[in-house]
């Protein structure tokens, strides 16, 4: 029996963010996919895992795999919940109770869009759910989301780097010296 190993071609699905004063919901729009293809999983660092696979012909299947730091002061990663329903994977991720919500200036997403992924359909052949759902105040995003950092923070981060560094730098410049003199004044000793 001859035994061809599978194709895998990967895709990057259209997910949308839906932000609450109480949970964010992660909406990614996967047609053609079942409930059982899927898997949702949150690891102990608080990074949420989401991938799917499913077959396209009988050598060729296609997957995707996404990871979203969760940070744990902002969510309740405990209480994470997944639905599949009409192609769509709604993932709330409900926030804590003492967070402070964002204003909405700081908080910016890029956006990336794939080719091949669902949003470069046409709008008639749009993702099968409700059209209420795709003009929600959502934001379409790369599923790598990463916090913004204030500026002023890396700026200092940069500052006590190189600030260590050049202490190093001189540490070790005044040893070289150290060394060459207390070698030069061995020579000099011995001619006398």
């Amino acid at each position: 029996m001859e035994g061809k190993a599978d194709q895998y071609e990967e895709f990057e699905p259209l997910c949308k963010w839906q932000r609450n004063e109480d949970r964010d919901i992660l909406e990614i729009h996967l047609q053609e996919f079942k409930k059982e293809q899927l898997k949702v999983q949150i690891s102990n660092y608080g990074v949420l895992k989401i991938s799917g696979e499913r077959q396209l012909e009988a050598t060729k299947r296609t997957k995707f795999y996404k990871e979203i730091p969760l940070p744990s002061y902002k969510y309740d990663t405990n209480a994470i919940n997944a639905k599949f329903l009409n192609g769509c994977l709604y993932i709330t991720i409900p926030k804590l109770k003492n967070f402070a919500p964002e204003k909405p200036e700081s908080s910016k997403i890029d956006q990336t869009l794939k080719p091949g992924s669902a949003s470069n359909q046409s709008a008639g052949a749009g993702p099968p759910c409700s059209e209420e759902r795709r003009n929600a105040a959502s934001t379409e995003c790369e599923m790598r989301f990463r916090e913004r950092r204030p500026s002023g923070l890396r700026l200092a981060k940069v500052a006590v780097s190189l600030a260590a560094t050049a202490t190093a730098l001189a540490v070790l410049v005044a040893y070289v010296v150290y060394m060459y003199k207390s070698t030069v004044d061995e020579f000099d000793d011995s001619k006398c």
